[in-house]
C-alpha cells in the first residue's frame, strides 16, 4: 500500500462530464493511437484485433493479458471507509489485495483499465454494504525540467494533461513554457505548439495515448514573461483537478 499526498477537487461533480468526453474521443482515435490508449475498451480492441499487422497483435495481447502488471498503482476512494481510500499496488500475481474488511484478492489478469472500476465496485460490494466506490488505474508519468517538484507521478488516464503539470507544482521562474515536450523512449512525441494545442483542447492522458514511462519535460529559459503567463493561465484553466495525483518518486 502506498499513502501519498492526494489532490482531489470536485471529484464527484465533474467525473460524469469528463468520462463521456473521453469515451467519445476514443471513437475517433486512429488505430496507431488506439492500440496504446490506456482506456481503450474491450470492444475497440476486439475490432482492432481482427485486422492485420502488429497493431492487431498488440491488441490481442492486451485482450488476453489485460493492462495490469505487478507494481502498477490503483487509486480507490470508498465513501466513509478511510482504510479503503488509498493508493494500492498490484501484487506479483497481478491481483489487488485490500485491507479489512475485504477478504481475498481481486484477480486482474485479463482486465483492461477501462474495466477496472466496475470490477472494484463489485468486489468491495461483497464486503461493504451500499458502498460508494470509485477506482482509477494510475499511469506513471515522469515530469522533469523546470517544474517546482520534478518526479514520477501516478496520474489517472482521464485526467487532462494540465493536471500533470500542476501536480508537479507548476513551472519555475526559469522555465520556457513555449518549449514543453513529451518524450517516449528517448524520442519526442509532442512538443511546442502540439502541447499547446493539447492543452487548449483539454486532451487527457488517454486522449494523447500516453503510457507508463512517458516524460513531460519543461525547458529552461527562452520564453517572454507575457508568453509564459499566457501558458500558465492555459494550464490552470484546463486542469480539471478531479483526479488522484500520486507522487511516486
Amino acid at each position: 500500500m502506498i499513502t501519498r499526498h492526494w489532490l482531489v477537487r470536485g471529484m464527484l461533480a465533474l467525473l460524469a462530464l469528463v468520462v463521456p468526453a473521453a469515451a467519445a474521443a476514443q471513437q475517433a482515435a486512429p488505430d496507431t493511437a488506439l492500440a496504446n490508449r490506456p482506456l481503450a475498451t474491450r470492444q475497440q480492441l476486439e475490432e482492432l484485433s481482427r485486422r492485420n499487422g502488429p497493431l492487431a497483435a498488440q491488441a490481442r495481447v492486451r485482450l488476453k493479458e489485460g493492462d495490469f502488471r505487478p507494481g502498477d498503482l490503483i487509486r480507490i476512494a470508498v465513501q466513509a471507509e478511510s482504510t479503503l481510500t488509498d493508493t494500492f499496488t498490484v501484487s506479483r500475481d497481478r491481483a489487488l489485495e485490500l485491507p479489512s474488511p475485504i477478504v481475498g484478492k481481486l484477480a486482474l489478469t485479463g482486465v483492461l483499465r477501462s474495466e477496472l472500476e466496475p470490477k472494484v465496485v463489485e468486489f468491495i460490494g461483497r464486503f461493504v454494504q451500499n458502498a460508494q466506490v470509485h477506482a482509477w488505474p494510475l499511469v506513471r508519468i515522469s515530469i522533469q525540467g523546470e517544474v517546482a517538484r520534478a518526479g514520477v507521478y501516478g496520474i489517472a488516464p482521464d485526467a487532462v494533461i494540465g493536471d500533470a503539470l500542476m501536480a508537479a507544482g507548476g513551472a519555475t521562474a526559469s522555465a520556457d513554457l513555449r518549449k514543453v515536450k513529451i518524450e517516449r523512449d528517448g524520442k519526442t512525441v509532442y512538443q511546442g505548439k502540439d502541447v499547446d494545442r493539447a492543452l487548449q483542447e483539454r486532451r487527457t492522458i488517454d486522449d494523447a495515448a500516453l503510457k507508463d514511462g512517458d516524460r513531460i519535460v519543461v525547458a529552461r529559459r527562452g520564453g517572454t514573461t507575457t508568453e509564459n503567463l499566457r501558458f500558465v493561465y492555459l494550464i490552470t484553466g484546463v486542469a480539471g483537478g478531479i483526479y488522484g495525483l500520486t507522487r511516486i518518486f
